[in-house]
């Protein structure tokens, strides 16, 4: 009897109180946030941007940006080169966590200081310099990415082949423009329409005429373990207007970047040994200062 009444009253208090012990063990933890916003700042040096988050509720931030990756409610980032940019913030609060992105629009690229940047200094002399093909074998040179074999490289009577090549020049200032100048003439081959032979540069078809000489843009990047070099403007280029980044092309092309493998100091002028990844392979191009 006295049990019988001890689970009457047991079961009375449940009823009144909800007993559920799971109904008590639950925890309100919110929802993920909405919207993810944050804001974008000019730093106080050039191509320096700041973005801070103005999310509500959000205790974690993950930045995404030109490849790169940061915490933080506020972060700084340096765009080196002119652009547009996703700027990615994931955050997360109680209820999860949720994702946003704007698109940061760099103008320029970035101001250098030539006497602190000993690759524009031997590019630009902190002035402007000036390189021609290197007229000797091997300035045009083609292999594998690891440089163990040659496919073909230009023997010494090429130079004299080739006038309208090893006249070409490329001259670097410390402003960052490169000048190209043909000369009035071109090496031209198949790809371009033309029967490997030199051409008058105004005999290039409209399609290709960014080939010519003209006015471009570039930039020193701190590569991997070799520095790099970046031409930016439709139809830049040094050495062949084929030799792009991933492939050989038959069209101008905005930009090209290429790994810097030589500067060396000789009697007879300065040595630029550039490379570029053409996907089946690297195109090697050296270069002297006149």
């Amino acid at each position: 009897m006295k049990n019988s009444i001890l689970i009457f009253l047991f079961a009375s208090a449940c009823f009144f109180t909800a007993c559920d012990p799971q109904q008590d063990d639950k925890i309100d933890i919110g929802l993920p946030p909405e919207n993810v916003s944050f804001s974008i700042e000019q730093g106080s040096e050039p191509n320096t941007y700041i973005f801070k988050n103005t999310t509500d509720g959000a205790f974690l931030f993950a930045w995404e940006f030109n490849g790169e990756k940061a915490t933080g409610e506020t972060v700084e980032a340096y765009f080196p080169t002119k652009g547009s940019y996703d700027i990615v913030l994931t955050v997360f609060a109680k209820g999860g966590s949720a994702t946003g992105a704007q698109v940061l629009n760099v103008p320029e690229d970035a101001p250098v200081n030539c006497n602190t940047d000993p690759v524009l200094e031997f590019l630009s002399n902190c002035d402007q310099k000036t390189w021609k093909l290197n007229p000797a074998a091997g300035a045009l040179w083609v292999g594998p990415a690891d440089a163990s074999q040659t496919w073909w490289e230009n023997p010494a009577t090429e130079v004299d082949a080739r006038p309208c090549a090893f006249n070409d020049e490329w001259t670097f200032t410390k402003d960052g423009a490169m000048i190209y100048d043909t000369k009035g003439d071109m090496w031209a081959e198949d790809y371009m329409g033309f029967n490997f032979e030199c051409i008058d540069e105004s005999q290039l078809p409209p399609a290709i005429a960014a080939w010519g000489s003209g006015t471009h843009g570039f930039s020193v990047l701190p590569g991997g373990a070799l520095p790099q070099l970046k031409v930016s403007g439709l139809g830049a280029y040094i050495g062949l207007p084929k030799a792009a980044n991933g492939a050989e092309v038959n069209m101008p092309q905005s930009a090209v970047t290429y790994d810097i493998s030589k500067m060396e100091h000789t009697g007879n002028g300065d040595i630029l040994e550039l490379k570029v990844n053409f996907g089946a392979g690297i195109w090697r191009f050296t270069l002297l200062s006149n």
